[in-house]
């Protein structure tokens, strides 16, 4: 499992003041905090920081890669700032977040094949995110084959299968646990990602609603989530859900997790 830090990402409220404050410390403190708790890439986003966007990304980016040795998730809209601080990140794992099959794929395919990329591909259309699993399914299929017919390794591909809110879409998080196990049947070796905590927004208690559909997805086949790694019922259900569903031999994640 595949476990990506969301902290630094400027869509959250206290974050993106950090950012704009040049609080540096606070964002030091962010990023130990999710590696300590076993974050394997962060999320880096600074799309909210208007012109000081491409600035503060390289500032973030310095910063991470001084303090840790995680993997980077480049998260940004704007396929030119993703190609001029690629290089700013050097001898350590990159996934970009994120194309589509009519937004930025031309602009990003070149780059991903360039320096070896994960990418994390979304399965809408032109009508948005799609209502039923099938519909699903069907875009994801479309955007895999073009990728790989684009010279994309396929095991470098992450498909993000769309949580929705549930106080907003009613059977959002079925259609979700649904499209994972289509998918993974499918394209056994594509990887399946979701920002987890996109399915609980607008309810209480929003952690239950988070590390239950966590453990779900992962009995479904889930790879990978952009996730707060940070709160201790979702770190503990993340261990256990991997045991749980035969991902963890002997516990031995398990274990070490909670000594």
């Amino acid at each position: 499992m595949l476990i990506v830090g969301e902290k630094l990402n400027s869509s959250i409220p206290k974050t993106l003041e950090a950012m704009l404050d040049g609080d540096m410390e606070y964002l030091v403190q962010l990023t130990l905090a999710q590696v300590e708790k076993g974050a394997n890439f962060l999320d880096i986003n600074t799309a909210l920081c208007g012109e000081k966007e491409e600035q503060i990304m390289e500032q973030i980016l310095e910063m991470v890669q001084a303090q840790c040795t995680c993997g980077i998730m480049l998260d940004s809209p704007n396929p030119s700032l993703i190609k001029k601080v690629i290089d700013k990140i050097k001898d350590r794992e990159i996934i970009i977040n994120s194309l589509t099959l009519a937004q930025r794929f031309n602009e990003l395919v070149p780059i991903i094949k360039e320096y070896n990329c994960g990418i994390v591909g979304l399965p809408i259309d032109e009508n948005g995110i799609p209502e039923t699993v099938e519909k699903r399914v069907v875009n994801a299929s479309r955007l895999i084959e073009k990728l790989c017919e684009n010279g994309v390794n396929i095991e470098k591909i992450y498909i993000d299968v769309l949580c929705e809110a549930m106080a907003v879409q009613d059977g959002s998080a079925v259609i979700t646990l649904k499209s994972i196990e289509e998918i993974k049947r499918l394209y056994p070796k594509v990887n399946t990602i979701c920002g987890l905590s996109n399915i609980s927004f607008g309810l209480p208690k929003r952690q239950t609603i988070n590390a239950a559909f966590l453990a779900t997805a992962i009995y479904c086949g889930l790879d990978s989530a952009i996730m707060d790694i940070t709160n201790a019922t979702l770190h503990s259900t993340l261990y256990a859900a991997l045991a749980m569903a035969g991902k963890d031999e002997y516990c031995m994640d398990y274990i070490r997790a909670n000594r």
